[in-house]
């Protein structure tokens, strides 16, 4: 802190926390993406059958399902602080350990440990994002994803470009966690400490029982989330192995597709307030699930390759802000407490992102990827008909809330 500028060091509380805040969502992309460049290495350094794979990554979902409720209550009572620099701690043992896992069982119980610290890390920082947003009345949400998404950039190439100079694999992931430590050690100070707002407290006190248990509505926000997760999930880990089988696209070109994808991506969350702000949130889902629908249709469809990119990067911006707007949403709804909300909504989410690509690669195998990507388009344009059950009537909070 002292090594900064003075007019740095000056910012308010608030500034402070929600670039903390930011750094805690780059971390999130940064830690979970830096895991995919390593993925062949360890496959065939373990000799694993694509079979054998896809089970091992069950664990990482099994891991993020049991963690993200259990981060949500932890979050709730002694407050993000304390979660966010324990996951972000155990990201910086758990990338070297998955880099260098000497047997299957080893690997096993290292992707298991990644699947729960993403999983809590997701719930951490995004019911850190929604109090930020009732707190300090901005639309935030959008940014902070898209600033997940950049992070998830970063890591990607950052360590594909560390293999490609010839770094040694371990020395690669140490530099990864010595990342993910300064970004912990600039972050956390500034994370939220447990509060137990007044109006949450009564709420709460009023039908505690029923509470506990999701509504139609969440159920809804979740399925949402699960969708557009699992297109995401396809075009990271399929867009590649799509172009290249569909049309003999070189292997050096095939990272086009996600490279398309990723970047629409970000600009759309990058620009999300103003997006939101002109069209509304309703509309803002509606018209970005039609067009997500659309840009996946788009490749199912094109008859040549470079059209396939054209609609993967139609998927990209059409994706951008459904997720973080049903976050926003799930925190703001009154009838029940945010992190309960949220860590159902995230089960949803991160289990269409961790699962999502094995349950793609499964559906492939019996039907084709062509037609897996066709069913996915359909449930995309199906989130116009889940946005209308999800809608709940807007908070005092939500009223007064600004674009940041």
């Amino acid at each position: 802190m002292y090594l900064l500028p003075a007019s740095v060091r000056a910012l308010p509380r608030s500034q402070w926390q929600r670039i903390a805040t930011a750094l805690c969502f780059f971390a999130l992309g940064f830690s979970t993406a830096a895991w995919a460049p390593l993925i062949p290495l360890v496959q065939q350094r373990l000799n694993l059958s694509h079979s054998d794979f896809g089970v091992l990554l069950l664990g990482a979902g099994v891991g993020s399902m049991i963690a993200m409720p259990l981060a949500g209550r932890l979050a709730h009572r002694f407050g993000c602080r304390p979660v966010i620099a324990t996951v972000l701690a155990a990201f910086a043992v758990i990338l070297p350990a998955l880099a260098l896992s000497p047997s299957k069982g080893v690997l096993a119980a290292a992707l298991f440990a990644f699947g729960s610290s993403a999983g809590a890390l997701g719930v951490s920082v995004n019911l850190q994002a929604i109090k930020l947003e009732s707190q300090q009345r901005k639309s935030m949400m959008s940014l902070f994803h898209g600033i997940c998404s950049l992070g998830g950039l970063a890591g990607v190439l950052g360590m594909t470009t560390m293999l490609g100079l010839g770094l040694a694999v371990p020395l690669s992931a140490l530099v990864i966690s010595l990342s993910i430590m300064l970004v912990m050690m600039l972050a956390v100070p500034f994370c939220l400490k447990a509060e137990a707002p007044a109006t949450e407290t009564t709420q709460v006190s009023k039908v505690e029982e029923e509470k506990h248990r999701p509504s139609f509505a969440i159920l809804c926000m979740g399925l949402i989330c699960f969708i557009a997760f699992l297109s995401e999930g396809a075009a990271m880990d399929w867009s590649g192995i799509y172009l290249n089988t569909q049309f003999k696209v070189e292997a050096s070109q095939a990272g086009l597709a996600y490279s398309c994808f990723a970047a629409l991506m970000v600009a759309g969350r990058l620009s999300g307030h103003l997006i939101i702000k002109f069209f509304g949130e309703k509309n803002t889902i509606l018209y970005s699930a039609a067009l997500a629908g659309l840009g996946l249709l788009t490749v199912v469809f094109a008859p040549v390759w470079y059209v396939a990119l054209i609609g993967y990067a139609i998927l990209g911006l059409g994706s951008a802000n459904i997720v973080p707007l049903m976050f926003s949403r799930a925190g703001r709804q009154p009838n029940m407490p945010k992190h309960i909300a949220l860590s159902y909504v995230s089960i949803f989410a991160y289990t269409g992102s961790l699962l999502g690509p094995a349950l793609v690669g499964f559906g492939s195998e019996m039907i084709g990827l062509s037609h897996v990507f066709f069913v996915i388009a359909v449930g995309l344009i199906g989130i116009t008909v889940l946005n209308q059950m999800s809608s709940a009537p807007a908070t005092a909070a939500e009223k007064t809330q600004t674009p940041a």
